[in-house]
């Protein structure tokens, strides 16, 4: 099959091992059962190390195919994998493990199951991913055959896109296939076979806006402010930013239908949610403010803002109660790229709770979708105005996005002018964006802590990885709390669908 030290080198040298699965002493085959002619379905145990006893889906080729090393692949290389997996989730089956656990093959049945189509890989560049994600045809029409890496790992993508089959807000589940475990009778994804959406995430058509105002710049700011310049820009995008959040409100209807069993939504537990976020900014405070690649008055007065917002929403929570409405399922993950654009469609859903039974289901809401959105919108503007300040001053990207928190004094006034007009004009251009996109600005208590909750996640991310570039966009935007200019959005009322 795979001697073991093949094994630790193929998972060692594997891009999509985190580092701390990398630095396991030794890895432990727990489980496996055999697909077809082509694959062996491996589930590993890291031993030792800081990721011990994490769980590992491992398919592996066992018909001799070797990957450039010399040593055995994975299976996601041979065709016959993907098919044999494919047409047993079509079909439905059950595979027995070396263990006596179980693989579970599911599939939406019809049509598909019954004629038993053709199924054939095609070619795909997925580009890097954490999972596994190729192109199969089945019966004429293009999939997507999905595998994921951890075990251990969350996964509830396969029964979400099940359960939102027919609502045309995501892409048609045609089947998945679980492990379950015979120690625990745990049910542990492995795979997910779904109709591939076309068509690009909303971040493709925003960046060929944006980069296509950076050469006429100059000449429009002669006539027109930063902020008339970006809104007449986006006048050819109007249209379709207001149908993409017309189409995400609908999802969120349609999520909750989906979950719900029709009793009311309990109210978000924003006392526990401000205490967690209380605790994080104490935690984070002595070590960013002591950040040297960061200019320290900067810093405390994020620091100042982000402690005075705090404060604000604890008289609010005090006012109020222990909680607030607007909560409901929500997609989870939103990046600009899980938007897709012309048709429109969400992909890689992570709903953290499915159903009203389940733990957490009132700790979440639409609006973090909302407010996901908002914060990718503001890394992309800033990302795109500091490449383009610092192509036009000839310096680096992290000295133009440092330089835009304190406005560059060891620049010449030249360049610092020049560093504001750009960012000027990106930051009116996000704005308007997030405005068509998500709707009139709002300070709701509850989008408020929510943005607060997801600004102090990614602050406290970009410090502990040493990113002071991005930890610069989380301090721009921690500044313009509390002043009317955080960039908010609408309140949980507003999430529903028109």
């Amino acid at each position: 099959m795979i001697r073991d030290e093949e094994l630790d080198a193929l998972l060692r040298s594997a891009p999509w091992m985190s580092e701390d699965g990398r630095k396991a002493d030794r890895y432990e085959r727990v489980d496996h059962a055999v697909l077809g002619s082509a694959a062996v379905l491996l589930v590993v145990a890291a031993v030792g190390g800081p990721a011990s006893g994490r769980r590992f889906f491992v398919p592996v080729d066992i018909r001799g195919g070797r990957h450039e090393g010399g040593g055995p692949r994975e299976a996601h290389a041979v065709e016959e994998f993907h098919t044999d997996a494919v047409l047993r989730t079509l079909t439905g089956a059950t595979l027995r493990t070396e263990r006596g656990g179980t693989v579970e093959f599911r599939g939406a049945g019809g049509a598909l199951a019954g004629s038993l189509p053709e199924v054939r890989p095609l070619p795909f560049e997925q580009g890097w991913s954490s999972n596994a994600l190729s192109l199969v045809e089945i019966g004429g029409l293009p999939h997507i055959h999905k595998t994921y890496r951890s075990l251990d790992d969350d996964v509830r993508e396969p029964d979400l896109l099940r359960l939102m089959n027919g609502t045309g807000r995501t892409p048609e589940w045609a089947g998945d296939y679980a492990y379950t475990d015979p120690a625990s009778g745990t049910r542990h994804p492995l795979g997910v076979v779904y109709r591939y959406a076309p068509g690009d995430g909303i971040d493709v058509p925003l960046r060929q806006n944006l980069r296509s105002l950076w050469p006429a710049l100059s000449r429009l700011l002669t006539h027109d402010s930063p902020e008339t310049v970006a809104r007449r820009h986006l006048l050819p995008l109007e249209r379709q930013l207001r149908e993409a959040g017309r189409f995400l409100r609908g999802f969120h209807a349609d999520l909750a239908d989906r979950l719900g069993d029709g009793s009311p939504q309990p109210a978000y537990p924003a006392a526990e949610r401000l205490a967690q976020a209380e605790r994080r900014l104490a935690d984070l405070h002595d070590r960013t403010t002591a950040d040297p690649a960061l200019p320290a008055r900067v810093v405390r007065g994020a620091f100042k803002a982000l402690e005075d917002d705090v404060a604000a929403l604890r008289t609010e929570l005090a006012r109020a109660g222990d909680s607030w409405p607007g909560g409901g399922p929500c997609h989870g993950d939103l990046h600009l790229s899980h938007l897709l654009w012309n048709p429109p469609a969400l992909i890689d859903l992570s709903t953290p709770s499915t159903a009203p039974t389940a733990p957490g289901w009132a700790a979440q809401s639409p609006l973090e979708d909302i407010v996901a959105l908002q914060r990718g919108l503001e890394y992309f503007a800033a990302d795109e105005a500091a490449f383009e300040a610092a192509n036009r001053l000839g310096v680096d990207s992290l000295e133009t996005m440092v330089g835009s928190l304190d406005g560059a004094p060891h620049l010449s006034p030249a360049q610092q002018g020049e560093l504001h007009r750009v960012f000027a004009v990106a930051d009116h251009w996000r704005d308007r964006v997030r405005e068509l996109l998500l709707g009139p600005a709002s300070h709701g208590p509850l989008r408020r802590l929510l943005y607060l909750r997801r600004l102090l996640h990614e602050l406290a991310y970009n410090h502990a990885h040493t990113r002071p570039y991005h930890a610069a966009i989380d301090l721009r935007h921690a500044l313009r709390l509390g002043g009317g200019g955080s960039g908010a959005h609408r309140d949980s009322e507003d999430v529903r669908p028109c």
